[in-house]
């Protein structure tokens, strides 16, 4: 009792309480981070905008804006922690840019790279935002225990996705082409031929020139499609479905902007999906991507937490 009864302790004490008080009623304001630069906001709209027939949504805009403020905290962070002034690429383009202001004047690198950070250029180079940000989530990720995702994960993922793996009909064919203005008698020619089973090294000679090759492998309708047209596309899946051909046969003729094909049909692969084995590569891939991916995010958000955010 005797600490309180001296009047010094007692101010002591009383100043201890108040201060307490003071922090927890009165705590340090946070650093502000936003509102988000509204003309790169602008740019990010305007390119969806060209991607989508409607207006952009509220919540598109709102996810655009939280957008760009987690590349400014990233930026933001990387810049405090040094990051940036170690990063050779971020140096050379600084550099770049200061001979490019002035290309008469022979200094040494090193004086242009000071007087960049002097006139703080990397706070307005696009391209020097982008590589930090970068940078800096390779960082986060470089922090974390490396994740290997279990065989069970795996399996769960490839029958989630089974879809994705499901591959069309594939087929092998040689064909031989005539032009729209192709005689008559020409294409007689070539149709007795066709009838008579001549391999598709013997039509070849009566066939013209195209450009894109006589032999394709492997190919689903949608590349024939792509190569040929649609209407080629339709007309062959048509007789495939109608006449459900064999092997080494004559098919057609069939109608592309080119002309007219006729269809030696060398092998078909029936629509399949791939094995677990095939695609656990890729699975592996993107399951480390995702980990990597919420690993930044939760790094952002705790970040976050220690800013006032204004959108």
């Amino acid at each position: 009792m005797r600490f309180y009864q001296s009047i010094a302790n007692q101010f002591v004490f009383a100043g201890v309480v108040l201060f307490i008080l003071n922090l927890w009623f009165f705590p340090e304001p946070k650093p502000q981070l936003g509102p988000p630069n509204p003309e790169r906001v602008a740019l990010q709209a305007e390119a969806i905008r060209q991607l989508q027939p409607t207006e952009l949504t509220a919540q598109q805009l709102e996810l655009i804006k939280k957008r760009e403020l987690r590349e400014e905290l990233l930026f933001i962070e990387a810049v405090e922690r040094g990051v940036i002034e170690q990063d050779l690429v971020v140096q050379r383009r600084l550099i770049r840019n200061m001979r490019f202001m002035n290309p008469e004047r022979d200094v040494p690198d090193e004086m242009l790279l000071s007087e960049a950070w002097e006139l703080r250029l990397h706070l307005a180079d696009e391209v020097v935002r982008r590589r930090t940000v970068q940078v800096m989530e390779t960082l986060i990720v470089a922090t974390q225990s490396a994740f290997e995702p279990t065989d069970e994960a795996l399996r769960s993922e490839y029958n989630r996705r089974l879809s994705e793996f499901e591959e069309p009909e594939h087929f092998s064919f040689s064909h031989v082409f005539l032009r729209p203005q192709t005689s008559e008698a020409r294409i007689d020619s070539l149709a007795k031929s066709l009838r008579a089973n001549v391999s598709p090294d013997e039509a070849r000679t009566e066939s013209d020139v195209f450009l894109s090759g006589y032999r394709f492998r492997n190919v689903s309708l949608l590349d024939i499609s792509r190569q040929f047209g649609d209407q080629f596309a339709r007309e062959f899946a048509e007789d495939l479905i109608d006449a459900d051909p064999a092997v080494e046969t004559w098919l057609g003729p069939f109608t592309s902007v080119f002309g007219q094909h006729w269809v030696w049909l060398e092998d078909r692969l029936p629509q399949r999906v791939k094995t677990f084995d095939e695609v656990s590569a890729d699975l592996q891939r993107d399951l480390r991507r995702a980990a990597e991916d919420d690993a930044i995010e939760q790094w952002v958000d705790a970040r976050l937490a220690r800013y006032e955010v204004v959108l």
